[in-house]
């Protein structure tokens, strides 16, 4: 890539006013991979136009969900604020009620974000139904994570009531003024055929896999059931309800997720704003790491759930502590900042082949947080990027259900 002196002149003119340049940890993890995407169906009488309007002054007063990508330098990349950073789109209206929907087709009409340079990072499709209003959302990582994305609809939502809304973070939040995205200089978009080999091929990996999913449901008579069992069998598992159905998961679908590896490594993400001091609760961006516990296949079939369980909160454990995250994470003035020579040392190299992602998504699906009970509406589907996972959501009838992911059809 080749940036003549203006064009650095204006990075550095811009730095921290209109551009903010992703972590190490975003650059390598977050350019080219699939979007967190949630289906909402919202059955309150309220008119399109306000929708939008609330949407609006939703995006205006979260800055980062209108942004683009763009390449600052080799291989490093930024977000740029800009007027048509996030994409609305309200489709004809479906002669359906939302029994009557097919979430199948309802994803393939949605706007599907791309995190790339020069694309727009958070999409909103709304749909008209009979009974109701759909509101597809496709939202990069580069921009949020799950507890980002809650606080935004929590502030979508409760504009729409006409509550009021906490001022957000200042921490990695946009101070300029958006910019006319159209006249950004080209050489901070460059195609995808300009890109290093590795985003490339992710790319086109992503876009040509098959992606297999189940559901495996929990009541809560029967967690808390286990945990009283855990507690008998050892008086040190104090085990969670997101251990036990990771173990119970393990052992069920390993070979079908995993079939080509003896070791399997399970990854779990962790917020960093509950740990690290300097972390806003507050924060809106990627605000997480992934802890891991390694397992063989011999271990995941030998050991009992509750075995399985302990040692998925021993390695949690050890990772939430306040100076192991400040070690790894600090916050810079553009937001939270990894450092990579500390975290390489303890993590293993991300395989698609041996690593599942356990995600404990219930604060994103717990929809009456978010002053949506049932007479307001529900959320209908939830995708995440990850090839091979877990993610851990609940419904508001006394079960909690887990999505399964998998690139092999599952039995």
């Amino acid at each position: 890539m080749k940036i003549n002196k203006k064009d650095i002149k204006y990075l550095e003119d811009n730095y921290g006013k209109n551009i903010l340049p992703l972590s190490i940890f975003d650059n390598e993890n977050f350019i080219g991979i699939n979007p967190l995407e949630i289906l909402i169906y919202y059955k309150k009488e309220t008119s399109i136009p306000k929708l939008k309007e609330c949407l609006l002054k939703t995006i205006e007063h979260y800055n980062l969900f209108s942004s683009r990508l763009i390449m600052i330098d080799q291989d490093k990349y930024a977000l740029q604020y800009c007027r048509n950073g996030a994409v609305i789109k309200v489709l004809p209206p479906i002669d359906a009620t939302v029994d009557d929907i097919d979430i199948d087709v309802i994803k393939k009409m949605m706007v599907h974000v791309k995190t790339l340079p020069g694309e727009p990072l958070f999409a909103v499709t709304g749909i008209p139904i009979n009974d109701g209003v759909l509101g597809a959302l496709s939202c990069s990582h580069a921009i949020c994570d799950g507890i980002s994305l809650m606080l935004f609809l929590y502030a979508w939502n409760c504009l729409i009531q006409g509550r009021s809304i906490l001022p957000p973070s200042k921490q990695r939040l946009f101070k300029g003024i958006p910019v006319d995205f159209d006249k950004v200089d080209r050489v901070f978009i460059p195609p995808l055929s300009e890109l290093n080999d590795n985003i490339k091929s992710r790319v086109n990996h992503l876009s040509n896999i098959k992606i297999y999913t189940s559901k495996e449901y929990f009541s809560d008579e029967f967690l808390t059931e286990m945990k009283h069992r855990a507690k008998i069998e050892n008086d040190k598992y104090k085990i969670s309800n997101n251990q036990i159905m990771t173990s119970i998961l393990l052992k069920k679908y390993h070979e079908y997720i995993l079939p080509d590896t003896e070791t399997i490594v399970l990854k779990s993400p962790i917020n960093l704003r509950g740990i690290h001091p300097n972390v806003d609760s507050m924060y809106i961006g990627s605000a997480n790491f992934n802890g891991f516990k390694e397992f063989t296949r011999e271990e995941i079939d030998k050991l009992t759930i509750n075995e399985i369980a302990y040692r998925i909160k021993e390695s949690i454990t050890n990772m939430r502590q306040e100076n192991y995250a400040k070690e790894i994470a600090h916050l810079s003035e553009y937001g939270i900042e990894i450092n990579m020579d500390v975290f390489r040392k303890n993590r293993p190299p991300y395989s698609v082949h041996t690593n599942v992602v356990s995600s404990n998504l219930t604060h994103l699906n717990d929809i009456e947080s978010l002053f949506m009970g049932p007479d307001v509406g529900s959320l209908l589907y939830i995708g995440v990027a990850v090839e091979t996972g877990f993610t851990i959501l609940k419904e508001k009838n006394g079960r909690i259900f887990a999505q399964i992911t998998s690139r092999y059809p599952l039995a």
